[in-house]
């Protein structure tokens, strides 16, 4: 996929299939028309944009009712727009903090298609759900998958990293032919499988790395923001098939390194106390 210029700069409205939208952009929503009624999911982060998304909508499902607002989390980047829909349409919102998913997800099912909001949590925060679209083999994974970037927001250790893994596992288990992520271009099942061999490779190199103490010095250099140098950049520089992510080069690379390498760092400094 090539992202030399970047994709989410001009938002455009992307069509996955017959009445499956999505408003491709830095921050992404969709509208999904199950038949008779229709889903949304996610809210952007700028209430301003809520003549230009009403607009699409019409455009493209006409007056189909949209019924529910399905928030993936409820990060400011997600729910901009929830009061407007709530006006508009009178939809129900939707999300995992106030509303409890179950285990086993919550359907949503229309004459045309289904939408199953499955939680999530534990990896970017407390209340992630992922929406699949069975019928179009479609797959929501909110700010799970960000094109490189670990998506935590809580410092990384091993018991995070087998989490997160599990959680893509899942995710992959769906092998969707469309993933919508939380931000930026649309992608496939195999940018979640080569997440994970990434993230795999990341924490495999910088614990080989620390052991020999190659890790702190460029550890530090991260934490002061500040260009990595040396053997590091041989070892662990983005992997050539990658450089082409979303804005992988640019920052999440360097970001995940700095993440991965201050985990490493703790779980030997605490094995030595």
């Amino acid at each position: 996929m090539n992202m030399s210029i970047d994709p989410a700069e001009t938002p455009q409205v992307v069509t996955v299939s017959e009445g499956f939208y999505v408003r491709q952009a830095v921050d992404n929503i969709a509208w999904i028309d199950l038949g008779g009624f229709a889903v949304a999911v996610d809210a952007l982060e700028h209430a301003e944009l809520e003549d230009e998304v009403f607009e699409a909508i019409a455009s493209t499902i006409g007056e189909t009712p949209v019924r529910y607002m399905l928030n993936t989390h409820t990060h400011y980047d997600h729910v901009a727009l929830n009061a407007a829909f709530r006006r508009r349409y009178g939809a129900e919102v939707i999300d995992n903090r106030s509303g409890g998913i179950p285990a086993e997800g919550r359907w949503f099912e229309g004459r045309r298609r289904r939408a199953q909001m499955i939680p999530l949590g534990g990896c970017h925060t407390a209340e992630d759900c992922i929406v699949w679209i069975p019928e179009d083999k479609a797959l929501f994974t909110g700010d799970l998958f960000g094109w490189g970037l670990i998506p935590t927001t809580r410092p990384l250790d091993a018991s995070l990293a087998q989490r997160l893994t599990d959680a893509y596992e899942r995710m992959i288990a769906f092998d969707a032919v469309t993933v919508i992520p939380g931000h930026g271009p649309l992608c496939t099942t195999a940018e979640l499988r080569r997440w994970v061999e990434y993230f795999g490779w990341l924490r495999r190199r910088c614990a080989e790395l620390c052991a020999t103490g190659a890790g702190d010095e460029v550890s530090k250099r991260l934490i002061l923001r500040l260009e990595p140098h040396g053997e590091i950049v041989r070892e662990l520089s983005p992997p050539e098939d990658m450089l082409a992510w979303w804005r992988f080069v640019q920052w999440k690379h360097e970001n995940s390194l700095s993440k991965v390498l201050q985990a490493v760092r703790r779980e030997r400094l605490g094995a030595q106390r």
